[in-house]
Order: structure tokens, then sequence, then C-alpha cells
């Protein structure tokens, strides 16, 4: 163990914790985006096979929206907006996991409903658009 430790100098002691702390930059980033993000109004967006059918603007007004989706073979998903959050208050699938998932009021936060195929996704008040997500997405 010793003849270990008469290998590390000073310099890799200090390039050791220099990594170290540079690893929580990308945290402090992240927190600082998501901090300044939040004082804007999200828009919360609901689409079905991936086609928008209906936008929410989630600020705290104290207002309550309802919205009602059915498809064509009647499933039907009751989605409320309840100020600056969303949820999903029923739906007539057998699992029932879009209900349990609760209200969301966050940026990228997203309740699914896979049966009826119905997501609700919040995006920042400064969104990307659809042109713009493609041209991110290097994998396709």
């Amino acid at each position: 163990m010793r003849k270990y430790l008469k290998m590390i100098r000073r310099g890799d002691l200090l390039i050791i914790l220099f990594l170290m702390a540079a690893s929580f930059l990308p945290l402090g980033v992240f927190s600082y985006h998501q901090a300044n993000a939040e004082s804007a109004d999200n828009i919360a967006v609901i689409s079905v096979d991936g086609k928008i059918v209906k936008e929410f603007v989630l600020k705290d007004d104290g207002e309550t929206e309802t919205y009602v989706y059915q498809d064509d073979h009647g499933h039907e998903n009751v989605i409320v907006r309840e100020g600056s959050r969303i949820r999903i208050t029923s739906a007539d699938c057998d699992d029932q996991l879009c209900v349990r998932m609760g209200a969301k009021d966050g940026i990228g936060e997203t309740i699914m409903c896979l049966p009826n195929r119905v997501l609700v996704e919040i995006r920042g008040a400064q969104g990307t658009t659809a042109d713009d997500e493609e041209a991110l997405d290097i994998i396709s």
C-alpha cells in the first residue's frame, strides 16, 4: 500500500480535487436553468398518437379547466387543469396508471395513458417546435 501512496504526487491530488469539483458543475447549471424556467408560465400539451389535440397554459390563477378526450372507439380520458397543475382524473382503461400518476407541474414531466394513447407533456413557455426536436434527434 505504501508503494502506491508514494506514486501519488501533489499535482495528482490537485487534478483529482479539480475533477471532483467540476463534476458538480452540470448539477449547478441544470438547477439554475430550472429555477429560471419555473418563473414563466408552462404549457401542458395533450397529444394522441403524436398529434396535438389541446394545449393548456399552466398559470397559477386559481381556475379549473376540464377537457374530455374521447377517441373513435369510445375510450375517454378526463384531463383537469387546476391552477398550475394538470392531471388525468378519470380514464376508462383497465390499469388506471394515468390516474394514479397524480398532478404534474414541472417542465419535462409527463402523464401517459398507454391503452388510450394519450400523452400529457409539460413544456416551458418558450417550448421547442417539432422542427427543432427533429433537428436534435441524431439517432433517426
